[in-house]
């Protein structure tokens, strides 16, 4: 559990440092403003939130279960890289998060942010079956709802901050 907890913050914590690093890139790459960031990845927060809120599938998971279909010849290590590190640990959510931030605040607080963020999901994934056992079910069914009402308000006010900052784009 260790090595496959290990392997998927890794590739998690690859996939948030590049887009950290090149956000900057990006955004001028494709002609897209921090402000049109916001309010996409405002949406695609807020949906997750729902997701976690009121126990929704958006988006389906064949391709979760041709992952798991195809585990005997990635192993082990590599299909807790891919089924765990990419799309639940660095989604888009995630992604858009890492950038947002990083744009706002500088690269290095939100690498030192990230580093911890990930070292705290490390331990978590270590210690998930004692976790389970501490707090039972329910506790955590509960706190994974307030997380996503939480998710859910950090979107809103994601979206808000990027149809503003628009607002002041257009108007200068």
């Amino acid at each position: 559990m260790i090595r496959q907890a290990f392997v998927a913050t890794g590739v998690a914590g690859v996939l948030m440092l590049t887009f950290l690093i090149f956000n900057n890139l990006l955004f001028d790459l494709l002609g897209i403003e921090l402000e049109s960031f916001k309010v996409a990845g405002g949406i695609i927060l807020f949906i997750l939130g729902l997701q976690i809120v009121l126990g929704l599938e958006i988006g389906g998971s064949s391709a979760g279960h041709k992952s798991l279909e195809s585990s005997d010849r990635i192993g082990k290590k590599s299909m807790a890289g891919v089924i765990i590190g990419t799309p639940v640990m660095c989604g888009p959510g995630t992604i858009t998060t890492v950038m947002i931030l990083g744009a706002q605040d500088g690269i290095i607080l939100t690498l030192v942010a990230v580093i911890l963020a990930l070292f705290c999901i490390w331990l978590i994934l270590i210690f998930s079956a004692q976790i389970k056992k501490l707090l039972g079910e329910t506790v955590l069914v509960i706190l994974s709802k307030i997380v996503g009402l939480l998710l859910t308000a950090i979107a809103v006010h994601t979206i808000w901050t990027g149809i503003l900052g628009l607002i002041a784009l257009s108007v200068a």
